[in-house]
């Protein structure tokens, strides 16, 4: 099962917060919609907060809403067929989060979710923040309903039935209904499933600067993560120019600092909302997508230790998964040397092709997107190795020499059926039997 490495640390230290059986007969788990096992798909996981018993219906419609925005998005897009996505549906006492600007108002909320979290108004949290520092208020009971209901979740979204514009990223994503939501949904996802920093330079008092995959102190442009996006020609840094504005370069501004941080290109959404992931952005959420499935779904035989004792082809097979406009390569190895010609989903094994003896059959199945040119971990290459013993009744001739009149001698090794019988030719297209 797939677990969330935070759940597990969680569960390993005793932390995650158990709800009473009550409090776990209250929520209810919705299928979205689902496009496989959820064993190899990312699941996205929708729940509510601030939703009354009487409004958990328009839960379900925002909470459609939500995962359908996301998948549009174009890097989602291109891959939403590798998503199931659920919703975990449960009541809260009052509509709403809490506020404290321009005014204190508190609302009684399933996961007590707040607004003007750390002095910042738009940000929505859960406990454990500065307002409540118990993890079983908040965080602990998404956790828990997803121990119970949903353990094999990716990316978690809480929806919070509130107007007002706001959200966060973190192990949880958090986002209001306010209009600008879908573009909420899809940044904060950046933070929550890609492990991206945001690239504007707004000061954040108090936050540690740390290297990620879109933000870098490095100006070495030999040392620039993203350094297969950079053409030679480009600057680096690279002027804020509008020369630049299509380019991937080094940007400095990132991470909430001015200078001596660098982000990959001069617009991106994890610097303004309305408008797309830049290339090396769109480049991490395909691999932090592949990150969490495999390309391949199922494969035949399914043993892949066989026995082959007749020389009768063996079909061989793979299914793959598919994105939306390109397709994956297929490959197929013999014994590590690749099969001329075998790119395609299914190969076929003449056994008499090869001695006696054990084999590796391995299909190779490749994701060639243009998204991606850095993958040093080959996390976009799946295969599966099959052992093939072949044990065949073979006959060999060795030591052939010519004799006087027409005669020569020969010997012949190996196992043969009963009842063989030895032919000669002289075109291959007429034999005859020989004379021993």
């Amino acid at each position: 099962m797939k677990r969330s490495p935070l759940l597990l640390g969680l569960l390993a230290a005793g932390l995650v917060a158990r709800l009473s059986p009550q409090a776990c007969a209250q929520a209810t788990l919705t299928t979205l919609f689902t496009n496989g096992p959820t064993a190899n798909r990312v699941n996205l996981v929708v729940l509510s907060e601030g939703y009354t018993a009487s409004q958990l219906g328009q839960f379900l419609i925002d909470a459609r809403g939500a995962v359908s925005n996301l998948l549009a998005a174009p890097v989602y897009h291109e891959y939403s067929n590798y998503f199931n996505a659920f919703a975990i549906s449960v009541a809260s006492t009052q509509s709403g989060s809490d506020h404290y600007t321009p005014a204190t108002t508190l609302v009684s909320t399933y996961f007590n979710s707040t607004y003007d979290s750390y002095g910042i108004q738009r940000l929505i949290t859960i406990p454990p923040n500065d307002r409540d520092s118990l993890y079983a208020d908040g965080q602990g009971k998404v956790d828990a309903l997803l121990q119970s209901l949903m353990p094999e979740y990716d990316l978690v979204i809480l929806v919070v039935n509130d107007p007002q514009y706001g959200g966060s990223g973190g192990t949880t994503l958090i986002s209001s209904i306010n209009m600008s939501s879908p573009e909420i949904v899809r940044h904060e996802s950046g933070h929550t499933f890609g492990d991206l920093a945001d690239e504007y330079s707004d000061p954040y008092p108090g936050y540690i600067t740390v290297e990620k995959p879109n933000a870098t102190a490095q100006t070495s442009r030999t040392l620039i993560k993203w350094g297969a996006w950079i053409d030679p020609t480009t600057l680096v840094p690279t002027p804020q120019t509008s020369v630049y504005a299509l380019l991937v370069g080094l940007f400095q501004g990132a991470e909430y600092q001015t200078i001596g941080w660098y982000r990959p290109k001069l617009d991106c959404k994890m610097n303004h909302l309305n408008t797309n992931f830049c290339e090396v952005c769109s480049e991490q959420l395909v691999k932090s997508t592949y990150g969490r499935i495999k390309s391949i779904d199922s494969f035949f035989p399914v043993s892949t230790n066989l026995s082959v004792i007749s020389a009768q082809s063996v079909l061989f097979g793979v299914a793959a998964l598919q994105p939306a406009t390109h397709n994956l390569a297929f490959q197929w190895f013999m014994d590590e040397a690749p099969v001329i010609g075998a790119t395609n989903s299914t190969s076929s094994l003449q056994p008499q092709l090869f001695p006696n003896g054990s084999h590796l059959l391995r299909a190779q199945v490749l994701d060639n997107t243009t998204l991606v040119r850095n993958d040093p971990s080959n996390l976009l290459s799946n295969s599966v190795t099959w052992t093939v013993n072949i044990s065949l009744n073979k006959m060999t001739l060795v030591s052939s020499r010519a004799l006087t009149g027409g005669r020569f001698a020969f010997s012949v090794t190996g196992t043969a059926p009963r009842g063989f019988v030895l032919q000669a030719s002289t075109n291959l297209l007429g034999w005859n039997s020989l004379s021993t």
